[in-house]
């Protein structure tokens, strides 16, 4: 990892001390014991869930990033066209705190997101490909309410700025207030760096504001002790990699391959 710009790329030690806390924090919650059966005996090398990895695991998460993220790298360079990295915000992937973030139909999110792909790559000779992930974070409203919001984050070759635009951006339809910034692609300077970004496990909480020029402005911050727990139960009921978003490329024998569009 360090060969590809990722010299403090998270450690086992580290991944072994975050699960440790996870767990005694659920047993402290008096969180039912099919939560965290396994969990302890889980290592870089041994999956403690008997081979039913679940998204909570941070030793799973590790892996499966360790893996991901240079076979992405190397297969997203290999395609026509820039290299760029679109973030996907939709008001229907937002719900009310008190629902979870289990609310949000992550099927739901892949397929609204592989149909404005699908919809690019007809209308594009490069054959669009993108892989990255949904997460969620806790959103703080300037009236002190809190609701879960989910994203989308990819790292996409084979569409210009203007195509993931036009394909990506959110419809008159669903009205947005005038700071919301559904749909920002950026410059790819460093594909795994990035990568290893749009796969992450981690959450926080955005805290609304007022800034000196009148417009709202968050805060980022942790979760708290309680919405980490909350939110560690719901990616501990998710199989390892089903946040995970491809086009344009599957995963074969363990292995990141193109297909055919």
């Amino acid at each position: 990892m360090e060969a590809l710009g990722l010299p403090d790329f998270e450690t086992e030690e580290a991944c072994h001390e975050r699960q440790q806390r996870m767990v005694r924090a659920f047993q402290r919650a008096g969180a039912p014991g099919r939560l965290t059966r396994g969990l302890m005996s889980c290592t870089a090398d041994i999956c403690g869930l008997r081979d039913r990895c679940r998204d909570g695991c941070h030793h799973g998460q590790r892996n499966l990033r360790a893996t991901l993220t240079p076979q992405a790298d190397e297969l997203l360079r290999g395609r026509p066209g820039p290299l760029l990295a679109p973030t996907l915000v939709h008001p229907l992937w937002e719900v009310p705190y008190e629902e979870g973030p289990e609310a949000i139909s992550i099927p739901a999110v892949k397929q609204l997101v592989k149909r404005r792909f699908t919809r690019l790559a007809a209308h594009t000779e490069t054959h669009p490909m993108a892989v990255g992930a949904f997460e969620v974070c806790l959103n703080w409203n300037l009236e002190g309410t809190k609701t879960w919001a989910g994203q989308v984050h990819l790292i996409t070759a084979g569409a210009t700025r203007d195509e993931l635009h036009a394909a990506l951006r959110v419809g008159d339809r669903y009205p947005l207030p005038p700071y919301a910034k559904p749909l920002v692609v950026e410059a790819v300077s460093n594909t795994a760096r990035q990568q290893g970004y749009a796969l992450k496990r981690y959450a926080e909480q955005r805290i609304a504001y007022r800034g000196k020029n009148g417009r709202q402005e968050r805060n980022h911050k942790p979760l708290d002790a309680a919405d980490q727990r909350r939110f560690d139960r719901w990616l501990c009921e998710l199989n390892v990699g089903e946040r995970v978003f491809l086009f344009g490329c599957k995963r074969l024998n363990g292995r990141l391959v193109g297909v055919a569009q």
